[in-house]
């Protein structure tokens, strides 16, 4: 490529680019609802291999004559009525700084083409002020595109977009298929149709209920905006049934500018049927004054009466604290290794997992047990450590990026001893009233610590399965299920005569085996299990056993393993045993919680 894709990733900084997009989208959002118009907005920003691959095309360069790229961010708003395309396109013309001249379809009365506006703006200065990337490696202005569309259009775009204009066979994917090619122009003369029957349909609808003096449908049929479910007030329904020209009058209104007189009315918090009748009495009227002077007085008492006192403003509260992840374990110890030598590592591998955290942050985080702090806007960092007396402490505070309200906060000690014990304990923070989906992080330092050096919890802990063979194997697992410092659960999964049934207990193993113990009973070993338990041989058969910490105890039989289901299937299209992978899915869920 004639641009380096790495190079644009590293000088343009697309999250803030990303992040303009957000704001621009918010802004048109706010705007656009407060008139009352149906939409739905998107916003992108251009990636560094797409900036790359477009520039790679004829015409973009630096020269006098060459073009800019000018969608870096882009925004998509998609109008529910054809009528909405000129309005909303006068909406953004008012708002922001248009750049040349809008890009629009161009058809003749012979032809049809996807009906589509596209405008490029200026990013408005309080968001280039904040942005720090440099756009000066590549043919590029600080603009943003906005493409408006209806939503009869918005799915054939996307579908002429990728099977037509920017087929990766070009015209050759149409070749002598001319006829087909026209049938698809067919379709597009239909959505066409589409757009314009609709608003057909409300006028001739809005005329009935005029007609019929049904004033509240008639003005619903004729804006076609989002009103509150508020009624037209009685008191208007009888001045418009008293004073018929009134009614004739805003029937007769046209839509774009009521649509306006209502942006300019200022902030309000609901678009009802009695606002809407105020604005247009005060702008577009034609009756007489004195009719009019009456109705404002009318509308205006009305409107003080719905009108909401402020509300109070909200007081800051606790923000609820999720456990994500905890760990307490003693580390394995290696007789030809010295304990500070151990030490020493999982402090480094701790130091750099901090480090990758704050990478882009700050760069002078220590890998060695010393004291460190560090206190910026949404991080935090601090670090208590001593090396002879064997002792470090990392806590660790950082906003999420991509979930609002969240705080991710995790905690680790490493104390030197006989051996060493470390404890790790992961929180996420957020807003009382604020749904977070569910979630399980284990810090990349636990696994790496554990495959370097290991963990104990009375026994070592590992990543595949403990066979159980004989009667000697069955009490050596009782006693350690027994013991009073165990801390982690333990799984016992039985051989099943049918190996296709049978869980998948290494996969569980290598999911859970840093958090839980994994165990599998031999066939050959389930009678003596049977001479030790309340359990028959058919009950034992491909079951599952799970015992915690505080002495619960879960059993699940095959069947109840067969009967699993996913409340969420997200492997329903999957191959293999669909029921297992449910189970499996349940108990790790279960060991998860029960972690937290």
């Amino acid at each position: 490529m004639k641009y380096d894709v790495e190079e644009i990733r590293g000088k343009i900084h697309t999250g803030q680019l990303e992040g303009i997009g957000e704001r621009l989208e918010e802004d048109i959002e706010s705007i656009l609802k407060r008139g009352g118009i149906y939409f739905r907005i998107f916003n992108r920003a251009k990636t560094p291999f797409s900036i790359a691959n477009k520039l790679e095309k004829g015409g973009y360069g630096f020269g006098e004559n060459e073009k800019k790229l000018q969608d870096l961010v882009g925004l998509r708003v998609v109008v529910y009525y054809q009528d909405d395309m000129n309005i909303v396109r006068s909406i953004l013309e008012e708002t922001f700084c248009l750049e040349g001249e809008w890009s629009e379809t161009d058809t003749t009365e012979e032809e049809f083409k996807a009906s589509k506006f596209n405008g490029v703006f200026r990013i408005p200065d309080e968001y280039q002020r904040i942005y720090n990337g440099d756009i000066s490696c590549v043919p590029a202005d600080l603009t943003f595109e906005v493409q408006l569309r209806t939503i009869s259009f918005e799915g054939w775009h996307e579908i002429e977009h990728d099977m037509r204009y920017k087929s990766p066979h070009g015209e050759e994917f149409w070749k002598n298929n001319g006829d087909l090619s026209r049938t698809l122009n067919c379709v597009l003369a239909n959505l066409e149709l589409c757009d314009w029957s609709t608003l057909s349909v409300f006028d001739q609808l809005s005329y009935y209920h005029y007609e019929e003096g049904n004033w509240e449908m008639m003005l619903k049929g004729k804006f076609r905006l989002r009103f509150d479910v508020k009624p037209l007030a009685p008191e208007l329904i009888d001045f418009l049934d008293d004073n018929l020209g009134v009614a004739y009058c805003l029937y007769r209104c046209t839509r774009d500018r009521v649509i306006y007189a209502l942006l300019r009315e200022g902030n309000y918090e609901k678009l009802t049927y009695n606002l809407l009748v105020k604005v247009a009495n005060e702008t577009v009227a034609t009756y007489d004054n004195k009719i009019q002077r009456r109705l404002a007085k009318l509308c205006n008492e009305i409107l003080k009466a719905e009108k909401t006192p402020p509300a109070e403003r909200a007081d800051l509260n606790p923000m609820d604290v999720t456990p994500n992840f905890q760990l307490n374990v003693v580390l394995s110890h290696h007789p030809e290794t010295e304990l500070q030598e151990e030490f020493m590592t999982a402090v480094q591998m701790i130091g750099v997992w901090a480090q990758s955290r704050f990478h882009n942050i700050v760069g002078d985080i220590p890998v060695e047990p010393v004291d460190y702090e560090l206190h910026m806007a949404g991080y935090n960092l601090q670090i208590s450590a001593n090396a002879s007396l064997g002792f470090y402490r990392l806590n660790l505070d950082y906003v999420d990026m991509e979930r609002k309200g969240v705080i991710w906060r995790t905690s680790v000690s490493l104390e030197r001893s006989e051996r060493i014990r470390m404890k790790v304990q992961c929180d996420y923070c957020h807003p009382p009233d604020r749904l977070i989906r569910e979630s399980f992080a284990k810090p990349r330092f636990v696994d790496e610590i554990f495959r370097k050096i290991g963990y104990e919890d009375v026994i070592p802990m590992s990543l595949k399965p403990r066979k159980v063979h004989n009667l000697k194997d069955i009490e050596n697992l009782s006693e350690f299920i027994a013991a009073p410092a165990r801390n982690l659960p333990v799984i016992v999964a039985v051989e099943d005569e049918d190996g296709e049934r049978q869980i998948n207990v290494t996969r569980l193993a290598e999911t859970v085996g840093t958090y839980a113990h994994v165990f599998l009973l031999d066939k050959k070993a389930i009678p003596v299990m049977v001479e030790s338990s309340d359990y028959t041989r058919e009950e034992l058969l491909g079951s599952v056993w799970v015992t915690f910490r505080d002495g619960e105890d879960k059993f699940y039989t095959k069947e109840m393993i067969a009967d699993s289901r996913f409340d969420f299937n997200k492997y329903a299209f999957d191959r293999g045993n669909i029921y297992e992978k449910a189970f499996r899915h349940k108990l790790v869920r279960l060991i998860k919680e029960k972690n937290c």
